[in-house]
């Protein structure tokens, strides 16, 4: 009886390892499949576009952390925020999470946008 005890276990802890292996690979093939989207395609913004909106999400993030500091306290608030920003330039979140996606790919470009950005604000 101890050696059937035995076999179960085993069965058991091999059937766990069966599993975490597939989580394993499952989590490769889809970081395989992210890091094969195209990356010639341009962003849905253009780099105006996506400039002048995360140039003020930038701010209001700041402003909140700064002047809240618990993501608790201002979590909605900032939502909201972020969403009239995103009206008033006639951008959905998408587009611009696309194109935030983009520009981090691309960290060149996305390490000049944020120099201009500073420059801006040095002005």
């Amino acid at each position: 009886m101890i050696e059937v005890k035995s076999l179960k276990l085993e069965t058991v802890n091999v059937f766990h390892l069966i599993i975490k292996m597939m989580k394993i690979a499952s989590i490769i093939f889809s970081l395989l499949l992210f890091a094969c989207v195209a990356d010639n395609e341009a962003p849905p913004l253009t780099k105006s576009q996506f400039k002048s909106v995360y140039n003020e999400i930038t701010i209001l993030e700041g402003y909140y952390q700064m002047n809240f500091r618990n993501l608790s306290i201002y979590k909605d608030s900032l939502l909201k925020s972020v969403d009239s920003v995103l009206k008033k330039h006639d951008v959905t979140f998408e587009e611009f999470e696309q194109t935030y996606n983009y520009y981090s790919r691309h960290q060149e470009a996305f390490q000049a946008l944020n120099n201009e950005l500073i420059q801006d604000y040095s002005k």
